[in-house]
């Protein structure tokens, strides 16, 4: 069997990249990780609510659309927060990361295979 070429492994990983990825066990553990199953898991991801909330009801600005922007950036500001403390508290890697391993993998086993 002749060896896949780069083009030829990216074309393989587009058309494969789901299949691959799913058969791996920390990319699943990954995803489920990142589901909202507990109580906490609620709260946490209310909190960014919650701010913008409070950032409304205290901003300053005569502006209505600029007091709901300022409002806008702290939510997403504290959502991301609220993933990386879940991805801390559950210890989970971050799943871009386990993405490029599986890659990184997938490509030495299609290319090196003879």
């Amino acid at each position: 069997m002749k060896q896949m070429t780069e083009k030829e492994f990216e074309t393989y990983w587009a058309q494969h990249r789901k299949q691959l990825l799913e058969a791996n066990a920390e990319y699943r553990e990954a995803i489920e990780n990142y589901k909202m199953n507990t109580g906490a898991d609620w709260l946490l991801f209310a909190f960014p609510v919650v701010v913008a909330v409070v950032v409304l009801d205290w901003a300053p600005f005569d502006s209505e659309v600029l007091n709901w922007v300022i409002g806008a950036v702290a939510a997403v500001v504290v959502f991301v927060l609220s993933v990386w403390v879940k991805s801390m508290i559950t210890g989970t890697r971050p799943i871009s990361q386990i993405e490029e391993e599986v890659k990184e993998q997938e490509r030495r086993n299609s290319c090196h295979s003879s």
